[in-house]
């Protein structure tokens, strides 16, 4: 099958062989979507008026701080903070309205609330997960070389092997989503199990009687393993 654009991604985070392939493409998404925003997007009108509306988790403005373009992102918080101060100008929706009625309008309880949820990079980065994950559910129907390469990944984190299953439950034939269902699953209960039991040997290394045995290399990052697949 001739590789497509769209496709080209996908198979080369499937051809490395260490840790979620899905939560490859995430990273790279965040660090290409980080990139942008301190680049010469955020001088495009269009794009700064929705950074400003949507604002940024604490997760990427930590991020964005430890990037080089300070000016942009000083900028950037420069029309965002002026975007939350306009917030605090919203009546507020307590007391009566028409008619002596409960005022329900909401205000800037609900507004400021909102932004707890809100990320203008993680917006564009789930967005374009989503096309991954349904790509991906793709190509397992459509190419016996990727269901090969899908199925000898370490592992996939809980996140992803959620969402690339209800990607291939909406858009597959009953027959292959079946498939990716079994190949899935039984490819995560194994991993889950062998990280599992490296825990339980971490675990148990803290008991004064097996003082001095030796941790495999596998045992001692049981704990980080294990976080990874959970996420």
């Amino acid at each position: 099958m001739p590789e497509k654009i769209f496709t080209i991604p996908i198979n080369e985070a499937f051809d490395i062989s260490d840790g979620c392939p899905l939560c490859r493409m995430r990273r790279s998404l965040e660090k290409q979507n980080l990139e942008a925003a301190l680049g010469a997007a955020m001088m495009e009108p269009d794009v700064r008026v929705e950074m400003n509306r949507a604002g940024f988790c604490a997760s990427h403005t930590e991020t964005m701080l430890r990037m080089k373009n300070k000016l942009a992102l000083g900028l950037i918080l420069e029309s965002r903070l002026d975007e939350v101060r306009a917030y605090l100008e919203q009546p507020s929706g307590k007391g009566r309205g028409l008619f002596g009625r409960k005022n329900t309008a909401g205000d800037a309880g609900e507004t400021l609330a909102k932004q707890s949820e809100s990320c203008y990079i993680c917006k564009k980065v789930a967005s374009t997960e989503r096309r991954y994950c349904s790509n991906t559910a793709w190509l397992w129907e459509s190419n016996a070389a990727f269901r090969e390469k899908l199925k000898v990944q370490p592992f996939f984190c809980l996140t992803h092997g959620g969402m690339l299953l209800l990607a291939a439950k909406e858009e597959l034939k009953e027959k292959d989503y079946l498939s990716l269902y079994s190949a899935l699953t039984a490819l995560m209960d194994h991993a889950l199990a062998s990280v599992r039991e490296d825990v339980t040997a971490f675990n148990v290394s803290f008991d004064h009687r097996n003082a001095g045995i030796p941790l495999t290399e596998a045992q001692r990052t049981a704990l980080e393993r294990a976080a990874e697949m959970l996420k």
